[in-house]
């Protein structure tokens, strides 16, 4: 019996929609539109979260990754003695320049003990004349670890072959490929430097820096030369970008003596690719709080739109349908029954618009995205050059949504509670009808 019902009630809730095929066309057709609207926006949203969210990632990783990179050539600070003309020997009217040396023991611990220093490690470079070949040898204390990390930039930058300097090593060099070419050696090759002999552990592709330097260790060199203890100049490595200026101010005044330097240009534009990078990773927070705040507020309009539409359409439907109504109830039809008849016919109404609107969505949904919601913001790489640090400008980016089967579930299951929802009263009225004022009713 409730079977018979059911198939009943259901077949008048078909016909009374079908009956009236015009206005049903209409109301689906205005109820698709906010539907799609339903449908595309929380895929539009999480589609711009995400795509905010990796901007920000972005810029953090570029960020980190330029001041990592850039800090060590930034906050290096370049100490050394005034260099000076002496006499040549044969003859006293010429004079060449010549850099003095710094005692190590004089200057490393008073160093350290400054403020933000991070660490120092002393240089010693001289240049070499091999049958009017002219290179320079440069010897680093790769005896020391943090070499490897703090001051890696002084290492060979570009080894194209063989290995670069490692902790401890002793009796090798790695050759600028111009002087591998010259002593026409290759990497495992002994070769002849500052009269002591050395193996080839790698060579340098061409740098526009450092274009004939051999690298060695700092303790081959002083072996070498005599000079153990002296180094041509000290690095002084500071803790962070910020501090570099003020320790360089503190060396000038403890040593007056030396002549201390910086690229006080590459420091500013660090600084300044800092605060751009926190603008920028700002715009794209708000922007997404934006499209967050703004999609929740769109969602909420477009429910309580879609709700009211379908109280009023079953509000005017009950209304135009009352004579019916009372027929029905003098019929002996119950309460429930027309309650459940007219809430099942908001919701077919409803749902008919919500497989209407994932159509509609699935071709429109990036347009409807890109309407009604901020576009989310896309940063810049950060990089390196000659001039300083160039960070990419912010731009905005079209939002492009794919409907999954999860979004399209959601939007039909809220097409159906909404068409339930704003059906409920009108239908609680049409049961409350009495027979006898209905059939009055005209």
């Amino acid at each position: 019996m409730c079977g018979v019902l059911f198939v009943l009630f259901v077949r008048r809730a078909f016909r009374s929609v079908f009956r009236r095929w015009a206005r049903s066309v209409l109301v689906v057709g205005v109820l698709c539109f906010i539907f799609a609207l339903l449908v595309s926006i929380p895929p539009s949203l999480e589609t711009s979260r995400v795509a905010t969210q990796r901007s920000i990632d972005v810029l953090s990783a570029n960020a980190m990754e330029v001041n990592a990179t850039v800090g060590l050539v930034a906050t290096q600070i370049s100490c050394r003695l005034p260099e000076v003309s002496v006499p040549l020997s044969e003859d006293d009217n010429k004079t060449v320049v010549v850099q003095p040396f710094m005692n190590m023991t004089q200057y490393t611990s008073n160093i350290t003990e400054i403020p933000h220093v991070k660490s120092v490690f002393p240089v010693y470079e001289t240049e070499v004349n091999v049958s009017g070949f002219v290179f320079e040898v440069c010897g680093l204390p790769v005896e020391d670890s943090s070499l490897f990390s703090v001051g890696s930039l002084m290492l060979p930058s570009n080894v194209s072959e063989g290995r670069n300097l490692e902790v401890g090593d002793a009796g090798v060099v790695v050759l600028q490929e111009h002087v591998a070419d010259h002593f026409n050696v290759d990497v495992g090759d002994v070769v002849k430097i500052l009269g002591g002999s050395f193996r080839v552990i790698g060579i340098e592709g061409y740098t526009a820096l450092n274009n004939t330097v051999v690298y060695v260790g700092l303790g081959d060199v002083w072996v070498l030369t005599d000079n153990v203890g002296n180094a041509t100049s000290v690095r002084v490595f500071v803790d962070d970008v910020s501090n570099v200026e003020e320790v360089a101010n503190c060396l000038s005044v403890t040593f007056s003596e030396l002549s201390v330097s910086f690229s006080a240009g590459l420091v500013y534009s660090v600084l300044q690719t800092q605060g751009q990078t926190e603008a920028q990773l700002t715009l794209a927070q708000e922007t997404l709080s934006q499209i967050e705040s703004m999609g929740v507020m769109e969602l909420g309009i477009v429910v309580v739109v879609a709700c009211f539409l379908v109280l009023f359409i079953m509000l005017y439907t009950v209304r135009e349908r009352t004579k019916e109504i009372g027929t029905l109830k003098a019929l002996g039809a119950s309460g429930w029954s027309v309650l459940g008849q007219f809430v099942f016919e908001g919701v077919l109404l409803c749902f008919v618009a919500g497989l209407f609107s994932v159509v509609v969505s699935v071709v429109g949904g990036s347009f409807f995205a890109n309407l009604l919601l901020p576009s989310p913001v896309v940063g810049g790489e950060s990089s390196l050059s000659s001039g300083g640090v160039v960070l990419g400008e912010a731009s905005s980016q079209a939002i492009s949504i794919v409907l999954t089967p999860e979004f399209v579930l959601f939007g039909l299951g809220i097409a159906v509670l909404l068409g339930a929802f704003g059906s409920l009263y009108p239908a609680w009225r049409a049961s409350r009808t009495r027979p006898a004022e209905a059939m009055r009713y005209e």
